[in-house]
């Protein structure tokens, strides 16, 4: 009986000892488990911190490739400045076309303008030279006195008369269809002695008519003097 007892205590302490061993071999592998966790947890760290790092490093890469690329950029941007500045004088030659076409204009509209100036300057010298043939030379001889010698301006149908009246003398005359001029300028008929008057040339040449019949033309002498003689 006891040493059934004794068997039976043994078993029990035998089955104690494996229970303790197999506990502590279980608490051992749970604690190495939970080390491989903890490292293989490290190691996951580890690695995700270096990718984060290459990642880090590519997005540099990345930016710095961007940074070279923008610099590359801005350093062809002066080409396009280059290009903008090739551009001008294209420009430049059509403002400088527009102020040539602008200058042939002035040119052209001075050239007009000297034509027509000169065209208006050879009408007034043909005006003037129509206005000069129109005059008559005239020569007014009191006793021993001149009272008028120049041209006269003549309109349409002159006569020895009616360029007496153009030298603005003051005549007088005795008016009908022969007119008879009996004082010129205050020296009249008979003052001088008896028979003494007035006649008048043309030409020079002794005109025996009435003055106001005797038609003269532009280019003319007309003389009328004070006369003694009676002729």
């Amino acid at each position: 009986m006891r040493k059934t007892k004794g068997i039976i205590a043994a078993v029990i302490v035998t089955i104690l000892l494996i229970g303790g061993a197999l506990a502590f071999q279980q608490n051992h592998a749970n604690q190495a488990s939970e080390d491989v966790t903890a490292t293989s947890q490290s190691v996951t760290s580890s690695s995700q911190a270096a990718s984060a790092t290459s990642q880090s490093r590519v997005n540099h890469k990345h930016q710095s490739s961007s940074a070279t690329k923008k610099a590359h950029k801005s350093a062809t941007k002066p080409k396009n400045s280059t290009s903008s500045t090739n551009d001008r004088p294209h420009s430049s030659k059509t403002e400088s076309s527009a102020a040539t076409a602008t200058s042939t204009k002035k040119r052209r509209a001075t050239k007009q303008s000297a034509v027509t100036a000169s065209k208006t300057a050879r009408k007034a010298k043909s005006t003037k030279a129509a206005v000069a043939e129109k005059k008559v030379y005239l020569v007014v001889s009191g006793y021993k006195k001149t009272f008028f010698k120049g041209n006269v301006v003549i309109h349409g149908s002159a006569t020895a008369f009616s360029v007496l009246q153009a030298s603005k003398l003051k005549v007088v005359y005795q008016n009908g269809a022969s007119v008879y001029v009996s004082s010129i300028n205050g020296l009249a008929q008979n003052d001088v002695k008896v028979g003494s008057g007035w006649k008048y040339k043309v030409n020079n040449k002794f005109i025996d008519k009435a003055a106001n019949l005797k038609r003269v033309s532009a280019g003319d002498r007309v003389h009328w003097y004070f006369t003694t003689a009676g002729y």
